[in-house]
């Protein structure tokens, strides 16, 4: 019971700019739809994610990075953009594929 009410506080208090395919916090994959990057310096709080090839792969405007067979990430421009997700700010990273690098909110 106490673990159900600490989750549902959990869940009330993310942007509701996150959601359970890219952006939502966990600690392991059945509370995500796809996959859990577990809590850690990279990923504050954890970080729901869905595996990708290429972009085209990702939610409308996310990243796929070149990480862990391939995973998307939020989108930025500027450390602002980020803030929705907690302690994160806007990082340059290996995009999956392409050879290139691609601003995305990582842990600060």
């Amino acid at each position: 019971m106490r673990a159900a009410l600490i989750a549902i506080a959990l869940a009330a208090c993310q942007s509701s700019d996150v959601s359970r395919d890219v952006g939502a916090r966990c600690t392991e994959d059945s509370e995500c739809n796809v996959k859990c990057l577990e809590p850690g310096a990279d990923w504050p709080g954890g970080f729901c994610t869905v595996l990708c090839d290429s972009d085209a792969d990702c939610p409308s405007g996310d990243r796929c990075l070149d990480e862990d067979d391939g995973v998307c990430a939020v989108s930025c421009g500027s450390d602002g953009e980020c803030t929705f997700l907690g302690a994160y700010t806007c990082e340059s990273e290996d995009s999956k594929g392409g050879g290139t690098k691609v601003m995305v909110c990582r842990g600060d």
